[in-house]
């Protein structure tokens, strides 16, 4: 193929590869490739710079993404599928980790679901890797997942201001004893919940400053599941 076919060709791919590694997150695809952010990707995306053999290179050097470009011959993986040129997790290959979740203020949700993601101390974008072997032993899809840093004490010991949660949004049915990220009368909690006399109740570990709640529909929406915690309180 000509050039301007070689490239239509590839923006195609570079898209489905942002949705299969990153859920479409372009930023985030942008720093798997060693990126500060996505606007390269972007540009490349919109054409106005080129998807170069280079990138192409870095791209296909990514678990699960072997001859991702290749337009004939032996087809790429396809999500899910293991890519035999790379050790599983057990053995310790980082390249396990290729989830890039952007972290969202606990404070900034609830209603506003273009909040901006958090901060580190030197202004980067602060984001956690999971790999997907460890999602597909937990039977957890990429797309489902986000990720918040918690915004106060209310659920300490267990939880710190700073900690980071996982948490799976597909179908948040309650669970006794789980941790839930809550919308509560717009505000975004992080609660366990918990049945008690018949009712499912929101609890606080810091019970004293914060009173449990009950679970009950409108003021009350489940958004997920708490399934992995970052923490560097000991």
């Amino acid at each position: 193929m000509d050039e301007t076919a070689l490239q239509l060709y590839r923006r195609q791919r570079l898209d489905e590869a942002i949705n299969h590694l990153t859920a479409g997150n372009v930023t985030a695809f942008g720093r798997l490739l060693g990126y500060r952010d996505g606007a390269f990707v972007r540009q490349m995306l919109s054409g106005s710079r080129a998807v170069s053999d280079k990138t192409v290179r870095a791209i296909e050097t990514l678990r699960g993404m072997r001859a991702w470009f290749q337009t004939d011959g032996e087809p790429p993986l396809q999500a899910g599928e293991r890519d035999p040129a790379y050790p599983d997790a057990e053995a310790g290959a980082g390249r396990d980790a290729v989830l890039v979740l952007e972290v969202r203020r606990q404070q900034d949700l609830g209603e506003r679901q273009g909040a901006e993601p958090a901060c580190t101390a030197d202004g980067g974008m602060r984001t956690i890797a999971l790999t997907h072997e460890w999602l597909e032993r937990r039977s957890l899809r990429a797309r489902d997942l986000i990720a918040i840093a918690v915004g106060d004490d209310s659920m300490q010991p267990s939880l710190h201001p700073g900690d980071v949660v996982a948490v799976d949004t597909r179908d948040p049915s309650p669970a006794d004893g789980q941790v839930f990220v809550v919308d509560y009368e717009g505000a975004c909690l992080v609660r366990r919940v918990v049945r008690d006399s018949g009712a499912w109740w929101l609890a606080a570990e810091n019970a004293l400053r914060f009173p449990r709640k009950q679970l009950t529909a409108p003021s009350a929406r489940l958004v997920g599941r708490v399934v992995h915690v970052h923490s560097e309180t000991l």
